[in-house]
This record gives structure tokens, C-alpha cells and sequence, in this order.
């Protein structure tokens, strides 16, 4: 996650369905669901135009699939002030535990190990008490050659990572989609099975499409949350599938 992204219609949609897990978007929050969110964050680049994507605030048909958060994020767009801070509002995301600090990547590679374990430490301590977690990477999940102490390692989770979070608890979390041969869907069956080799035994998936595609993987998600998701997914008929039961 990267502070310019905040507003965008990757975020809307992000938002939105961590809304629905909540239940926050029908005008009550089961309480009986306590949410983690680990925001992933990075600083923010300027080498490209991500979190451009702005322009469906200016569009009526997208207010409708959550007025409330939408009126929100054009707030915070409108005001110039994008920033995940913005986003740790009860008006967003109610009763939610959040972890903003930012992934260290120290000038001396051998420290760059130590330091991202303490951040983890830092973060399952913030979020122990929550029954769902979000991990909110850059990237999502780490490829098959991945080490913390490349320049890059930040942008994305490892899995043994994924592990320590999900321990004992539902876990959802972010992957953008990549060039990958096969294509989209290949490339979420493949990262299924990594996610069951690591020991997950339900894996679930949302794939949303506006703009760049990404996916959201429900791992050893509750039937309440499961049922969440999938209502979720109708809601936004067209720009978002669910994907149960993967393997």
C-alpha cells in the first residue's frame, strides 16, 4: 500500500468489501467479527501513475454500490489529503484495529532480515486479538525467489509470513495480478496451490476488475465471511468474482 492510492478505484473497492465482511455498509458492524488491518505500507514512488484512477468520483453509477464510503473517498480526494490515516475513521472502517507503520528497508542489507521480522512482531502484536486480518502488499504475494533484503522485498508478503498472520484466524489479502504465462485465472489456480502447500485448508478468492485486475484470497475464512463475500460479489455484478473452493 502506498499513501497515493488512497481514493482510488482499487481502494474503493478494497474498502468495500472489508465493509461487507463488517457488515459496516448495512448500517451495523457484527461485533462478533473484529478486523486487523495491516496496511503493508511503503513510501510512495513516482516512477509510474498508480492511484490515478480517480475519475469514477465524478460518475453517479458508482456511488450506488456504497454511497456512504463514496462520499468519503471523494472527501478525501476532493481535499487532497490521501493518506491511509484518512482511512482509519469508524465513518470507513468501524471497530477496526489498524497497523500503519511503515516496512523498514535499511541502508545496510544485513540488518534488512532483523528489521522486517521485528516489523512483523510489531504487527501480529497490534492485530492479535482480531478473528480476520487484511495484509494489504503492494504486489501480494511474494514469487517462488523472494528474499527480504532485495530493494523490492517490501512491495510484497511472504508466505511464511502469511502463515504467522493467519494463525488461528481468517485471513484475507491483496495480490495484483500479474503477466504471468496462462493468464489471470492460471495464475490464481497456481497461487492456490502454493496457499495450500503452506498449509491453508479453505482458500477463496474474489477477482475484481476495474482497471487493473487484482484478487483478494480469503484464507480459512468462516462460513459467515464466505457468504459475505460471495453476496459481495453479486452486489458488484460485472466487476467483481467470487472464486470458492480453490485448489
Amino acid at each position: 500500500m502506498q499513501n497515493r492510492y488512497v481514493g482510488d478505484i482499487g481502494d474503493y473497492v478494497k474498502l468495500a468489501l472489508l465493509r461487507a465482511l463488517a457488515a459496516a455498509g448495512a448500517g451495523c458492524v457484527d461485533t462478533g467479527i473484529s478486523i486487523g488491518v495491516v496496511w503493508w505500507l511503503v513510501p510512495d514512488e513516482s516512477h509510474n501513475t498508480d492511484g490515478r484512477h480517480i475519475g469514477y468520483l465524478k460518475k453517479a453509477n458508482w456511488r450506488g454500490y456504497d454511497p456512504t464510503l463514496f462520499e468519503y473517498l471523494n472527501q478525501i480526494v476532493t481535499k487532497g489529503i490521501r493518506n491511509v490515516e484518512q482511512l482509519q475513521s469508524a465513518e470507513v472502517l468501524p471497530t477496526c484495529t489498524f497497523f500503519s507503520e511503515e516496512i523498514p528497508l535499511p541502508q545496510d542489507i544485513r540488518r534488512r532480515a532483523e528489521e522486517r521480522r521485528s516489523w512483523t512482531e510489531r504487527a501480529l502484536s497490534a492485530i492479535r486479538r482480531c478473528s480476520l486480518v487484511f495484509l494489504d502488499p503492494d504486489n501480494g504475494l511474494a514469487p517462488v525467489l523472494f528474499s527480504v533484503t532485495r530493494k523490492g522485498s517490501r512491495k510484497s508478503v511472504a508466505m511464511d509470513e502469511l502463515k504467522l498472520f493467519g494463525s488461528n484466524r481468517s485471513l484475507l489479502v491483496y495480490h495484483h495480478q500479474t503477466r504471468r504465462k496462462g493468464g489471470h485465472r492460471d495464475e490464481i489456480t497456481w497461487q492456490a496451490g502454493r496457499l495450500k502447500d503452506a498449509g491453508f485448508r479453505q482458500i477463496d478468492a474474489l477477482r475484481a476488475r476495474p482497471y487493473s485486475p487484482r484478487v483478494f484470497f480469503l484464507l480459512d475464512g468462516t462460513d459467515t465471511l464466505r457468504e459475505r463475500a460471495a453476496m459481495f460479489s453479486k452486489n458488484w455484478k460485472g466487476y467483481v468474482e467470487w472464486m470458492p473452493d480453490l485448489r
